[in-house]
């Protein structure tokens, strides 16, 4: 917070690419009524008639607006990392992050400052916030977001392989089972990590935690940046009061069990780098090689296999062990045949 104002200098940072101009444009509509005093906007590879949009509005909503090019898409790595670099060299106090399809709903900005300033006031100096992210502004599905997300568990990246971890798994089985009742709903939550869109970080923070490792291209990239915070003795809090809409469209990979959801994904690409990067995160938390490490492992193939019959599709598979052998290796950056 800067001394010759009572307020934070807020400064939005987003990222879109392809043909997505519109939802983007509407995501910065959002930024700059909440107040804040600039939004940068990195283009990661948009088309040419994006592009041209991008560039009409930014011209139009100069000085506010700072757009960056990209010529290529360059994955999300790099672009965000673009993005809160230009956000700090503003003058940035805060950056709040949003995707280029996120709308805040009512006072979400002014909830998260609320909640990062009550964590440094608490002592907590290398924080973040987090919001709900519901897909969409009802109150019934703003309720239900609340109640999923307050709820979720996340596995311990010191021992779990590919997000599998035994008795994690145990306990949402018996919840589905009706063996055992669900998670009550907490006032709030600690993460582990989160996503980019919605977070709000301090940029004392991200000097301290640096930008996001390039090399891991896209996806999972935001959840090993935000990691960071918490390996540094951090503390990322889950709001309840602030809420985006995330409306997340079509999915590449369905809802439900994750790992059957893997072998029904669309995207062979996205889903060898979700999976690359997460292995890669875990073996980096804790002990590479340890008892509760082979289990999860062993449980994880094990469904697996049990999905590759299931679903008859061995593609998967071969996605998937390319995916954890990379990781085991620290085979990073971008692969040709994705």
């Amino acid at each position: 917070m800067t001394s010759s104002s009572p307020l934070p200098r807020v400064v939005g940072a987003t990222v879109t690419y392809g043909a997505r101009s519109a939802s983007c444009l509407a995501t910065v509509d959002a930024f700059l009524a909440t107040g804040v005093r600039e939004v940068v906007v990195v283009d990661n590879g948009s088309t040419p008639s994006s592009r041209q949009a991008l560039v009409e509005y930014a011209r139009e909503h100069a000085p506010r607006v700072h757009l960056h090019h990209l010529e290529r898409n360059e994955g999300s790595a790099l672009a965000f990392g673009i993005a809160l670099a230009r956000a700090v060299e503003a003058g940035a106090d805060h950056v709040w992050v949003l995707d280029d399809d996120n709308l805040p709903a009512g006072d979400a900005l002014a909830a998260l400052l609320r909640e990062e300033r009550a964590l440094r006031a608490a002592g907590h100096g290398l924080c973040a916030v987090a919001p709900t992210r519901a897909p969409g502004a009802a109150p019934a599905e703003v309720a239900e977001a609340i109640r999923v997300e307050q709820a979720r568990e996340q596995p311990r990246e010191d021992r779990s392989f590919a997000g599998v971890e035994l008795t994690l798994f145990a306990r949402r089985a018996g919840e589905r089972l009706g063996l055992r009742r669900p998670a009550a709903a907490a006032s709030g939550a600690d993460l582990a990590y989160a996503p980019y869109g919605g977070l709000l970080l301090g940029a004392d923070v991200i000097r301290r935690i640096g930008f996001p490792d390039t090399a891991l291209v896209l996806y999972g990239d935001d959840l090993e940046y935000t990691s960071r915070i918490v390996a540094a003795g951090g503390l990322i809090r889950l709001s309840r009061d602030a809420v985006v809409v995330d409306p997340r469209g079509e999915r590449w990979m369905p809802p439900g069990f994750e790992v059957l959801a893997m072998f029904r994904s669309t995207n062979d690409a996205l889903l060898y780098y979700s999976v690359r990067n997460r292995i890669h995160r875990e073996l980096r938390t804790g002990r590479r090689r340890s008892p509760a490490r082979s289990v999860n492992a062993a449980l994880f193939w094990a469904l697996c296999l049990g999905c590759t019959v299931l679903t008859g599709r061995p593609g998967k598979l071969r996605v998937l062990r390319r995916a954890a052998a990379d990781a085991r290796a620290g085979r990073l950056g971008r692969r040709v045949e994705f």
